[in-house]
């Protein structure tokens, strides 16, 4: 390693609050709001610091190795892109196999490999990777030489507090995620029956209008069990409908809709702090064939703030 071990946690720490103030900004800006970036709660964005590290390992060397900076930057500058969109690519494809959400996407724009990495923001990445190198990590190995004067156990104690307090953001930020995931299967599966039932409708007879809602819950709660993980009627209320004439059937299916949405509503509106913090720190968030259930949820919890 180019660093003692000690030194390189303190710089990927560093790293990764220059990358979430960053992101705040240009994020912020965007949207014209404030935004808390990164999936972490605290003012870190690890993705930069991982980047940072693998850098420095790998070309660290040739910075050193070379008196003439421009020679160095055109070794320094294709690598340091080639690395960060490795790294970018690779915690993109995990954090949506764990979670099952996008939490970015570059789909919108051109030169992108499956919406997780785009060329534009890889050079990006590389050409500050390549200006940190030469002018701002010099600085940081100042800050860092500081700390050992001040008290040799120094750097050791702020990088064990920042690395006990990384751990626990990480389980806890972890633990919030799942539970929002959760939550956006329950509110997927409580708009497919409302859009179901609604549809159940304007079908031609009493009979098939109640074989469709038989359909639909089979399907549903087969996947998901509502009754346990949701205030609703979790029980098939087809049965109890069957003895209502034609057009008492469809004003009580109406209603039943109606009822639905209100439940899903609410569902919406009583998302956390942490679980809303998560959702506003990636606007861009995608689910695969669900984004307008997720554009609802968001404006939802818009319409609660004003």
């Amino acid at each position: 390693m180019p660093y003692p071990l000690v030194e390189m946690v303190l710089y990927f720490f560093t790293y990764s609050f220059c990358g979430w103030l960053l992101e705040t900004v240009l994020c912020s800006i965007q949207e014209r709001r404030f935004i808390n970036r990164g999936f972490l709660g605290g003012p870190i964005c690890p993705i930069y610091g991982s980047a940072v590290l693998l850098i420095f390992i790998i070309l660290m060397p040739v910075r050193d190795g070379f008196n003439d900076i421009l020679k160095a930057t055109i070794i320094i500058l294709p690598i340091a892109t080639i690395l960060a969109t490795v790294v970018e690519y690779i915690i993109s494809w995990l954090m949506e196999r764990i979670f099952h959400e996008r939490w970015w996407d570059y789909s919108h724009m051109r030169f992108n490999i499956n919406g997780r990495v785009n060329l534009g923001v890889s050079l990006g990445w590389g050409v500050l990777a390549t200006f940190f190198l030469y002018f701002v990590q010099p600085l940081f190995e100042q800050l860092v030489a500081l700390l050992f004067k001040v008290n040799d156990i120094l750097p050791y104690s702020v990088a064990g507090i920042l690395f006990v307090m990384f751990v626990t953001d990480i389980i806890v930020s972890s633990v919030v995620a799942l539970k929002l995931w959760h939550k956006f299967e329950h509110l997927y599966y409580l708009s497919e029956m409302i859009k179901g039932v609604k549809e159940s409708l304007k079908l031609p007879t009493k009979e098939k209008i109640l074989g469709r809602i038989d359909l639909l819950y089979e399907k549903l709660t087969d996947r998901v069990d509502i009754t346990n993980h949701i205030k609703i009627k979790g029980k098939n209320p087809a049965p109890e409908w069957r003895a209502m004439p034609f057009d008492a059937l469809k004003r009580r299916i109406s209603e039943y809709a109606n009822e639905l949405k209100e439940m899903r509503d609410a569902l919406m509106i009583s998302t956390r702090y942490l679980q809303r913090r998560m959702l506003s720190a990636f606007p861009h968030m995608r689910k695969r064939g669900r984004n307008t259930l997720l554009r609802d949820w968001r404006e939802q919890l818009q319409n609660r703030k004003k």
